[in-house]
């Protein structure tokens, strides 16, 4: 399902808040690591999800999400401040797992590729030997 434009462009704005507020107003350093990926809301702009991603690795990953929950109520509370809204979105800090998603997909693709490669130098060998 699509995101109304207006949902989404109130995602990318808590995401890029969130993002100066980790890295300019949080002292824990378990998020030093933390990456905010995508932050989704629901259609009543009551939950926001926070989707987060470490290149770490997974110890990293977990310390991270500990560090972004006992971050929580200053996040929000300094969310609020820009945010001007009536109320301030709950904050749910999940894991995007994506990245290695895609770099799965890319090994598989690198293996495709390398072996019609080898397939090809294989048919070309044959069709010089019949020449």
């Amino acid at each position: 399902m699509k995101k109304p434009y207006r949902r989404e462009r109130a995602g990318v704005f808590i995401q890029q808040e969130l993002t100066l507020l980790l890295r300019n107003a949080v002292r824990d350093p378990r998020v030093a690591d933390v990456i905010i990926t995508d932050v989704e809301l629901t259609a009543d702009r009551r939950i926001a999800r926070v989707y987060v991603s470490c290149y770490e690795g997974e110890e990293a990953l977990h310390e991270g999400l500990a560090g972004l929950e006992s971050a929580k109520p200053f996040l929000r509370q300094r969310l609020g401040q820009s945010l001007h809204w009536r109320f301030t979105p709950e904050l749910e800090f999940r894991v995007d797992n994506s990245w290695q998603h895609g770099e799965r997909i890319e090994a598989i693709l690198r293996d495709i590729t390398e072996s019609e490669q080898t397939d090809d130098e294989r048919g070309e060998g044959a069709d010089s030997d019949a020449s």
